[in-house]
Formats: C-alpha cells, sequence, structure tokens
C-alpha cells in the first residue's frame, strides 16, 4: 500500500505540474528550417532549399515553437517577423550549426582520407634523422593529417603499440614478437666509433684482444642495441669489463671526443662528425653487424589510407637512403 500511494501522490504532482518535466535536447533539423527561414523570410523558399514541402516547415515551426513553450514568430498575414525569443533562439542556432557543418566534413574527410591523426612511435635519433623526411614528404600529399610523436626507443615503442597507444612506430627489428607485424625498410651498420689518433684507428681494425682494457660508451642495456651488440660480442668471446650507459647518442659523441672511450654506433650517426675528422669508425670485423630498421603495427590491425601511405612513404624513402649511402 505505502507504494500504492507513492505513485499516485506521483501521478497527482504530474497532472499538477509540480514534478518538472525532464527537458530535451534541440532537434537538429527544426533548428536547420528556423535558420533557413529566418535568413530567407519565406516558408516557401525555406521548403526548396530544405527539399521539404512548405507545410511540412510550418509544422516543424509550430512544434518547435511547442517545445520551447514560447512564441518565435509574430504572424501577419503572409508575412512574419522573429520574437525577442526568436532572436535569442537564433544567435544560438547559427554558430551551433556551423559548428555542426564544419564537425560533418571533418568527419568526413576522416572517412575519406582514412584519418586525420597519426600517433607514431620512434628514438631520438629516428626522430632527428628518419622521421622528418618521411613526414615532409607526407605533409606535401596530405596537409591536413596531424601527426603525435612519442620519442621512446624499440622496447617502449613495441609496448605502446600493444597497449594501442601510438599507431604505428618507427623501430629496430622485434624480436621473435608475436604480436607485431614489421615492415623492413633499410639496414644500416653498427662500427666501432673513437678518435683518430686511438691505435686501433691508426692501425685500420680493431684488435679484440684488448678490448678488456678499453672503456666503453654502450646506449642502454635495455635497448635493442645493446641486445644486438651484446650477441654479437658473446659470437666472438669479447667480453667487456668496463662500460658506461648513456642513453644520448650525442653526449656520447662528446665524451669520445674527450677521450673518455670508444663507443658502438650507427654509420650515419656519426657521419658528420667522421667527415670534418673530429672521429673515426672502423668495422666491427667480418661479418658486420647489421641491423634492420622498418615500421612496426600492432599484429592484426586494420590499417587505414593514411597508416598505409606512410608505410609506403617509408619504404621508398628507406631505399632512397639506403642507395645514397652506397654511393
Amino acid at each position: 500500500m505505502p507504494i500504492l500511494r507513492r505513485i499516485l501522490k506521483l501521478d497527482r504532482e504530474l497532472q499538477s505540474g509540480k514534478v518538472m518535466k525532464r527537458s530535451r535536447l534541440f532537434d537538429s533539423k527544426q533548428l536547420e528550417a528556423f535558420e533557413v527561414l529566418c535568413a530567407t523570410g519565406s516558408f516557401t523558399e525555406t521548403a526548396k532549399r530544405l527539399f521539404l514541402t512548405q507545410s511540412a516547415v510550418s509544422h516543424s515551426m509550430k512544434s518547435l515553437e511547442d517545445d520551447l513553450g514560447c512564441q518565435l514568430f509574430r504572424r501577419q498575414g503572409k508575412k512574419f517577423s522573429i520574437t525577442e525569443a526568436g532572436d535569442r533562439l537564433l544567435r544560438f542556432a547559427r554558430p551551433y550549426l556551423s559548428e555542426m557543418q564544419i564537425l560533418r566534413e571533418e568527419l568526413d574527410g576522416f572517412e575519406k582520407f582514412g584519418s586525420g591523426r597519426l600517433r607514431l612511435g620512434a628514438s631520438q635519433q629516428a626522430c632527428r634523422f628518419l622521421l622528418p623526411p618521411i613526414l615532409s614528404k607526407f605533409k606535401v600529399a596530405h596537409p591536413q593529417c596531424r601527426f603525435e610523436v612519442k620519442a621512446e626507443d624499440t622496447p617502449q615503442c613495441l609496448e605502446m603499440l600493444s597497449l594501442g597507444e601510438i599507431d604505428l612506430a618507427i623501430t629496430l627489428e622485434p624480436i621473435k614478437s608475436y604480436e607485431i607485424d614489421f615492415i623492413p625498410c633499410f639496414s644500416d651498420e653498427l662500427r666501432l666509433v673513437l678518435l683518430p689518433d686511438h691505435p686501433w684507428s691508426r692501425e685500420g681494425k680493431i684488435d679484440w684482444s684488448q678490448a678488456v682494457s678499453e672503456n666503453f660508451i654502450l646506449y642502454n642495456r635495455s635497448s635493442y642495441t645493446f641486445r644486438v651488440l651484446n650477441d654479437y660480442l658473446n659470437e666472438k668471446g669479447v667480453k667487456l669489463n668496463s662500460f658506461m650507459e648513456i642513453s644520448s647518442p650525442e653526449a656520447t659523441k662528446e665524451l669520445i671526443k674527450v677521450g673518455m672511450g670508444v663507443s658502438v654506433m650507427a654509420s650515419w650517426a656519426v657521419e658528420e662528425e667522421c667527415t670534418r675528422g673530429e672521429l673515426n669508425s672502423l668495422s666491427l670485423g667480418t661479418p658486420k653487424l647489421s641491423r634492420t630498421w622498418g615500421i612496426s603495427v600492432r599484429k592484426g590491425r586494420k590499417l587505414n589510407k593514411a597508416e598505409r601511405i606512410f608505410i609506403k612513404i617509408g619504404e621508398e624513402s628507406g631505399c632512397h637512403w639506403m642507395v645514397s649511402k652506397k654511393r
């Protein structure tokens, strides 16, 4: 009985208007008809522009007034003028409808192009040397696409791909990854970087039997570069007794210049310094130690048009880069 009494009480309050009805959102089609009607001043012209009948426009305006509970027009025969309430609604409707149109065109562009945004991951070195030529070519053809770039090493980039935090990543070839698809773009060589007056520079080759007396400055041990180098040296039976970990290639080069040690770096990363005679690079021996760079994407993920174009440009840029390095 208490529940029934509450229901009956609520019903009486609704009938008496004591309980407010929940306000509804505006109908965008009604607002569009209202704005066009105010702009044209004609029900006939509004109907033509909106591909409606004149009676449909009239009914829509009557429904809008009933819904708002106020008069939007003062009707004088076939003519009408806008009321103060109508003027207030018009000042709201015009920017609202304009924003809706802009958004519709933007979303339509997403569908046609594939995406309005690309989230990329790449190491600091890749951001400096590899990513700029790819982005510059991409932006020439597709200036409407915007980029978000996160500068992280390969392990972190692969993790972000798996978590869906980025769309694509310029990485080294993943080691036995079953969650990542890898599209190779180019290969580079890791070489020993040292001072030009170092004994190994004068001899033109590395004496690995003397490696124990050298201080190596290496990329941090969590990186793929450290892993591939460590595997390479293990196969040669070389053990490094002393090495310094550092994550900045620029800092590494400066430390080498002041005689703090030697390092293993990509040939392209020290090309300028070697050309100026500030540093020298030597092959690690036979076989050479190479890495494969490419674009990683989460396995099974359907690529949109923007991503497919980015990958294609990445492959083309990689080919051009390798050809230029061989000259």
